[in-house]
């Protein structure tokens, strides 16, 4: 049916995938909806060429009714993701959902294995070993960048310009802030969805109540290195809540909530350690609004240079690391 679109989602662990994936399940049968797409099953990631992987995803679309389709990994630099041009993306629609970095962070905090004991700073903590260089394809540390830009050790400004040139390939950036109103305005109407929890008009939306803290009882000191540590993410993420914004603007969504445009690493920073952002701070570190927005886009001369990698591949088998794919660890 060329007038419904496959919808193709990149996961980013921990990232509100699973509640976007219920969504798309929402409406199909399990046989249309992929939580993850399996490598070894030709779900995804059967080609670095872009064409062949497009054309591999529309027939599985054809024979089988998948109609959505979830990446779950860390993208290999030179993978295209999202597709670049017009023929591979053809009948496809591409989102993805950022969420907050430390908020990220703290679900992944909660789930650890490791025993905290009120202070993860101890040395159970991921802290340490990912400060050492042991650096895990799960990882508490710049999952988001690392899985968009495919950093596996020390993250660079190459990397971060990475990450956005591909967010700006995405139909649609979905913001954490703004998930409700890109889903009901613009993804269920998409393909004509419009029963069920999830799309219904006449469905409130469910009050999520707040988890706890996994960070109560370390000290801010502590609490102030993790933050720092993220600022990649941070800078990703602002840039994210932008193009999500520009978007739902673009298609005429009109109940946006008021958004704060203090930058996310100095909101996380005041939250955590006291600190009171003031007026001098955000002088020298730009708000987060469309009037800044060409503040923070990559370089146009370096996402052009990338869409040259992304559209130059080889047609052959992608080595990658994340659910689904045939390495899963280092």
């Amino acid at each position: 049916n060329r007038n419904n679109k496959i919808i193709v989602h990149y996961h980013l662990q921990h990232n509100a995938g699973t509640n976007f994936y219920i969504l798309a399940k929402d409406h199909f049968t399990d046989e249309c909806a992929t939580r993850c797409c399996y490598q070894e099953w030709k779900h995804c990631m059967v080609s670095y060429n872009e064409e062949v992987e497009a054309e591999n995803i529309r027939n599985n679309y054809q024979k089988h009714g998948v109609q959505y389709v979830s990446y779950e990994l860390m993208l290999p630099p030179r993978f295209p993701m999202p597709f670049v041009s017009e023929s591979a993306r053809e009948g496809i629609y591409f989102t993805t959902i950022i969420r907050d970095p430390f908020k990220r962070f703290l679900t992944y905090m909660r789930r650890a294995r490791s025993e905290f004991n009120g202070n993860a700073g101890n040395a159970g903590s991921p802290f340490w070993a990912e400060f050492s260089g042991r650096q895990k394809i799960y990882a508490a540390e710049n999952l988001n960048t690392r899985w968009l830009s495919g950093a596996v050790d020390e993250i660079t400004t190459e990397h971060v310009n990475i990450a956005k040139c591909r967010l700006q390939l995405f139909d649609l950036v979905i913001a954490d802030t703004l998930y409700t109103q890109a889903t009901k305005q613009i993804l269920c109407p998409l393909n004509n969805w419009i029963s069920g929890k999830h799309c219904s008009n006449d469905e409130k939306e469910v009050e999520h109540k707040s988890k706890s803290d996994k960070l109560e009882g370390t000290t801010p000191h502590f609490i102030g290195a993790w933050i720092e540590r993220l600022r990649p993410s941070f800078e990703i993420y602002d840039y994210a809540r932008l193009l999500s914004l520009k978007q739902l603007k673009q298609h005429g969504v009109k109940d946006l909530p008021e958004v704060s445009e203090v930058p996310s690493y100095l909101q996380t920073l005041a939250r955590y350690t006291n600190m009171t952002v003031t007026d001098a701070h955000l002088q020298r570190i730009p708000r987060i609004s469309l009037e800044n927005e060409e503040i923070f886009h990559p370089p146009k001369e370096f996402c052009e240079h990338m869409k040259k990698v992304w559209t130059s591949n080889p047609d052959a088998v992608p080595n990658a690391y994340g659910i689904g794919t045939i390495k899963q660890h280092w």
